[in-house]
C-alpha cells in the first residue's frame, strides 16, 4: 500500500483539527482560574511541607468561586 504526500498532508491537517477541537472542548468544560492565593480563607495560613503550597481560585460560569489546593511536587 503506497502513501503519497497528499495523504500525509491530509493526516496532518486532521491531527491539527483534532487538537484544536480538544483545546476548544477543554476551554468550555473546565472553568478558568481567576487567581492564586496562599490562604484558604480570608485569614493567613501557615504552610508546611504537608500543607498546600497555595490555592488556585476558580470562578465558574455561574459566578461561584472555589479554591483548589496546590501542592509542590
Amino acid at each position: 500500500m503506497a502513501f503519497g504526500l497528499g495523504d500525509l498532508l491530509q493526516t496532518m491537517q486532521q491531527g491539527v483539527q483534532a487538537i484544536n477541537n480538544l483545546t476548544t472542548q477543554i476551554a468550555t468544560t473546565f472553568p478558568q482560574a481567576s487567581a492564586v492565593s496562599t490562604s484558604a480563607t480570608t485569614g493567613a495560613a501557615t504552610l508546611t511541607s504537608s500543607q498546600p503550597a497555595g490555592f488556585l481560585m476558580v470562578t465558574t460560569s455561574s459566578g461561584a468561586t472555589f479554591k483548589v489546593a496546590l501542592y509542590n511536587s
